[in-house]
């Protein structure tokens, strides 16, 4: 019993941590930081813990599944009442006019998509190719209602990658059961599930096809710089490396064409556009003298070498690349100019993922390695 509490426990204090992360949003860059690096400082906790949880009880077991149902019935029942009349923000009204340019065969990126205050002087197309081509066959047709079913489509597929990393319900229930989650894709239509699916299909594969695991990061950055960029340490596989690397090439390649079509525009909306973005209110960063992003900056440059130096040499189990993936994009979102409650949504999974792993290993010490995963489905 008080084992099954202590597992409850958990749950309610990262469902506390998300609520406390989505209740900080504008002017409150500070408060939002110290929970988002309580939550990070938590991960190595969690590995811990995993080390000495004890398997998976039957009633545990009952009693998440019968959650997890609850909770995508209780999210679809908010899909529905926002796809009815959607609103939209400027996420996905620009994912369409571009995929509308894109139809006519026009460069989003050299057109006046991006008009809003935020855009700084560039107005192209604020995301990369893979994005647009994710959001057409359902945007074309059904405008703001197809984000909303893409997103949906997209939550699905997660839920399911997540089901089988895990091995149990309990890591799409963590992911589910957030307001924050169903608030973003649905009431917002939020895209950045879109950049985050490929790389839970990447976590998948790892000691299964290190191209394909490379094809997965590659796709994710063809659809969004980040969390693609910061969170491709922890994929890196023990085999076949090279093949690892061609994959990201070969799925990274839809951008090329952007590049070459009009490498000033492109270079403008996504480089030099983050590149000079200043911190708003909803980053710990506004507050600070400006010296202190190029710290902030440099830290996470080292946590990220770090990373790679460690899953390199140590090939670590699916829960540890869970953890550091999502370790890695909470680090990019404190570094970053802004703290948006849509970028919660890179980590979010795979935290998920790495605390279900802990409370309910699929083993006795609490990992699950990809060669399990294999051995598993063969």
């Amino acid at each position: 019993m008080s084992d099954t509490v202590a597992k409850l426990g958990a749950i309610a204090a990262f469902w506390i941590a998300v609520g406390l992360i989505q209740t900080f949003n504008w002017g409150s860059g500070i408060p939002k930081a110290i929970v988002m690096v309580a939550v990070l400082a938590a991960a190595p906790l969690i590995l811990a813990a995993a080390r000495r949880s004890p398997p998976l009880t039957l009633g545990f077991k009952r009693g998440t599944d019968i959650a997890f149902w609850i909770a995508l019935a209780l999210s679809l029942v908010y899909f529905v009442a926002r796809v009815i009349a959607p609103h939209i923000i400027d996420i996905g009204t620009t994912t369409l006019e571009a995929g509308k340019a894109l139809l006519q065969g026009l460069n989003p990126y050299a057109l006046p998509i991006d008009t809003g205050p935020e855009s700084a002087g560039f107005t192209g197309y604020k995301y990369l190719p893979m994005m647009i081509v994710d959001y057409l066959p359902l945007g074309a047709p059904f405008a703001a209602r197809g984000v909303l079913i893409t997103n949906l489509l997209m939550l699905l597929a997660c839920l399911w990658l997540m089901q089988r990393i895990a091995g149990t319900m309990l890591a799409p229930l963590l992911l589910v059961m957030l307001p924050l989650l169903s608030e973003q894709i649905f009431a917002k239509g939020a895209t950045d599930l879109a950049a985050v699916l490929p790389l839970l299909a990447a976590l998948a594969l790892i000691g299964r096809s290190s191209f394909w695991c490379g094809i997965g990061v590659g796709l994710s950055l063809a659809t969004k710089l980040l969390p693609g960029a910061a969170m491709l340490p922890a994929l890196i596989p023990a085999e076949r490396r090279l093949a690892f690397v061609a994959g990201v090439i070969v799925g990274a390649l839809p951008i090329l064409p952007f590049v070459l079509l009009r490498p000033p525009a492109f270079w403008d909306n996504i480089v030099r556009f983050n590149l000079t973005r200043l911190p708003d209110s909803t980053s710990w960063l506004q507050a600070m003298p400006p010296n202190m992003a190029m710290v902030a900056h440099l830290v996470f440059a080292a946590a990220m070498l770090a990373a790679a130096i460690y899953v390199w040499r140590r090939n670590p189990p699916v829960i540890s690349r869970a953890a550091l993936a999502a370790v890695l994009g909470l680090a990019a979102i404190l570094a970053g100019p802004g703290a948006h409650h849509n970028y919660q949504l890179w980590w979010l999974p795979f935290y998920a993922l790495a605390l279900a792993l802990a409370l309910a290993p699929a083993r006795r010490l609490g990992y699950i390695s990809a060669a399990d995963i294999a051995a598993r489905d063969a």
